[in-house]
């Protein structure tokens, strides 16, 4: 069973920590907005979309074409979709390729990385490469090449064939197929709503505090999961349901908003943005309350950038990537709060 870890934070609107989430999260796949039903928060939201592509490729060639200078500069980000039972890479957004891989094909690729430190997790090894020509010596950018034709190479004998890839921007060879990503608009009737009152409070009790924020993250994730329980003329038999809602809530109507696929750091800040300029619109002592939940990618070997990493290209926390892993931040706005938090699963070094 996975082990997860919570951080619970918070201040007041605007916030720069708010600012720096849509840069610091690279790999965001699906973004849950749940709001009190309100024609203009709906009308804002349902206007944000945006794309991404998916093509096949080499390994050789993605990493010939992403080692130009014109797309190493550019907001190239790019990872599978198919799995490879000896490792899995990305590219995030700094330019950066890094591949997490066996003890087995680590040996044969040649490369310098370092050795996943977690206890119980398969031997991993972790090899990160700049795509800029200008960094590093010819040698180094010429065994890197090699290293990536030996990878095609040995999936080419397993019949694995090409990368199934999603990227956002830069490659623009072979011709992508071009995947949209429009907001599903779903509306809850009768359904309990926490007081905003519920997630202030913190000076008072600490403890008493990050209980009742916790209640509202695990309403919010009934809310996405369309939860019956939640409805207030739900009947269903108090000893077999046992969650209760967070009190105290009052009756009203919900809308679900989600975005599903590879976005651009651009388009999670503009949501992150949306959320916030209606949140902070709403008149003081109004009884509502903005969830913005975002699920990253875990299957990708970079879970998270700070500003100083993105900066200075430092090497960013190491994590072992698992398909079935965890990676979530809830947002819960005020008009003048934010409450998040942010859950990550085991073998994960961003917290220490």
């Amino acid at each position: 069973m996975q082990s997860s870890r919570v951080m619970i934070s918070s201040g007041e609107l605007r916030s720069s920590q708010l600012d720096n989430l849509a840069v610091s999260r690279p790999f965001v796949q699906q973004i849950d907005v749940v709001f009190p039903s309100s024609e203009h928060f709906e009308k804002e939201f349902s206007s944000l979309v945006t794309s991404y592509d998916r093509a096949q490729f080499t390994l050789s060639e993605l990493f010939n074409q992403a080692g130009h200078d014109s797309l190493a500069n550019g907001p190239l980000k790019a990872l599978p979709v198919t799995c490879d039972p000896d490792g899995t890479w990305c590219i995030d957004p700094r330019g950066v390729l890094t591949l997490c891989v066996s003890k087995q094909l680590y040996e044969k690729l040649g490369l310098v990385g370092k050795k996943l430190p977690f206890k119980g997790c398969q031997e991993l090894h972790v090899i990160k490469i700049p795509l800029r020509q200008n960094i590093g010596s010819v040698a180094v950018r010429e065994r890197q090449r090699m290293a990536m034709k030996t990878w095609d190479e040995l999936r080419a004998q397993r019949e694995l064939g090409r990368w199934e890839i999603a990227y956002v921007g830069g490659v623009t060879e072979p011709l992508p197929q071009v995947m949209h990503v429009r907001p599903q608009i779903l509306h809850y009737d009768g359904v309990f709503i926490p007081n905003p009152g519920i997630v202030l409070g913190k000076e008072k009790n600490q403890e008493e505090w990050k209980e009742r924020v916790s209640e509202v993250f695990e309403w919010a994730g009934m809310v996405c999961l369309g939860a019956q329980r939640l409805r207030a003329n739900d009947r269903v038999d108090p000893y077999v349901a046992v969650y209760d809602v967070p009190t105290p809530s009052q009756v009203g109507n919900l809308t679900h908003i989600r975005w599903r696929g590879t976005m651009d750091s651009e388009f999670v800040k503009s949501v992150l943005t949306t959320a916030t300029s209606l949140a902070t619109t709403c008149p003081s002592g109004d009884d509502s309350l903005t969830t913005v939940i975002m699920h990253s990618n875990p299957a990708a070997p970079v879970s998270c950038i700070t500003p100083s990493e993105l900066a200075e290209m430092k090497d960013t926390p190491l994590r072992a990537p698992r398909p079935d892993g965890e990676d979530t931040l809830c947002l819960i706005l005020t008009n003048n709060t934010w409450t998040s938090g942010q859950i990550i699963g085991k073998w994960d070094a961003r917290w220490g």
